[in-house]
């Protein structure tokens, strides 16, 4: 069993399940609510977890009721919170999520400005006996600090190279492997053409690259430039929050575990497809033996 630390944003999710997305003024009623853990990171540790390795999530929360609220949801997942920063007077974040019978959402987030983003407490120690390293760009100051401790001790890393308020694009050469979102690959390579973007991507920052592009799957490139698509699995899609964030921890999970990269993009997509077919955020999750079963029953 490895390993893998997961730090970055968690954000408390309150989800509701609606026929039809509102428009417009009124008061609306929902199906069903959960709240949730979401967040790139904290998605992305609760995967690793049900996919059966150890790991740890590293971030701040104020230290309120949502912040409560979101450590003891996460540790019931079995994800190491004990090194979380929890800081008085502050608003842990929270989002609104609006989930329609097709999978659309509608989502109103709240991010405090006043999370202190010094990164000097992050345990070196925890990261630079890891196994693997992930990290999202919401938090950049700690993924920076992040991915020079694991550089410094050969600990493998990934970069979840998403759109962000500020310029993360230095990050992104300091990681092992970079899966990019369709957008954060356009921001950081100047196109929107998914195989000329990853080329640019790789010569930019000398990594592995990578995009997730929904429903069309997802795509990486050959050591010669050619342009590889694996094809998003197909299921029933009821809650596609936090897919994205899945496809990363399951692809962290896969690399650990030395699969071949098409195998391990693979694996990942499944993971991803099956956290789709739930709602309630990343409680919906798939463990690994739900994985596996798929997987064996449709060839991937």
């Amino acid at each position: 069993m490895a390993t893998i630390v997961c730090v970055g944003l968690a954000c408390l999710d309150n989800l509701f399940r609606v026929a039809k997305l509102p428009a417009g003024g009124g008061k609306f009623f929902a199906e069903k609510y959960v709240a949730a853990p979401g967040g790139p990171a904290a998605t992305a540790a609760i995967t690793v977890s049900a996919l059966g390795h150890d790991a740890v999530f590293l971030g701040r929360l104020g230290d309120d009721t949502a912040g409560h609220s979101l450590l003891a949801t996460l540790s019931g997942t079995g994800v190491d919170t004990s090194h979380v920063r929890l800081l008085p007077g502050h608003c842990s974040q929270v989002s609104s999520v609006v989930i329609d019978h097709f999978g659309e959402r509608q989502i109103i987030n709240f991010s405090s400005p006043r999370l202190a983003p010094d990164p000097s407490w992050l345990p070196a120690d925890i990261i630079a006996s890891a196994d693997f390293l992930l990290v999202d760009v919401r938090w950049p100051e700690g993924a920076k600090k992040a991915l020079e401790i694991a550089a410094a001790g050969n600990v493998a890393s990934l970069i979840d190279a998403d759109l962000a308020p500020v310029d993360t694009s230095p990050l992104i050469g300091l990681a092992s492997y970079a899966v990019f979102s369709e957008g954060g690959l356009s921001r950081y390579t100047g196109t929107s053409a998914i195989g000329e973007g990853l080329f640019r991507a790789r010569q930019k920052s000398g990594c592995w690259v990578a995009v997730t592009a929904g429903e069309q799957g997802s795509f990486r490139l050959t050591t010669d430039g050619g342009l590889v698509r694996c094809p998003a699995a197909s299921v029933d899609v009821v809650d596609t929050c936090g897919a994205g964030d899945v496809y990363h921890g399951a692809l962290a999970v896969a690399l650990v575990e030395q699969m071949e990269i098409d195998a391990a993009m693979r694996f990942a997509t499944v993971a991803a497809a099956l956290k789709c077919t739930t709602f309630g955020g990343s409680l919906g999750v798939a463990d690994r033996a739900v994985v596996d079963r798929y997987r064996a029953a449709t060839g991937r």
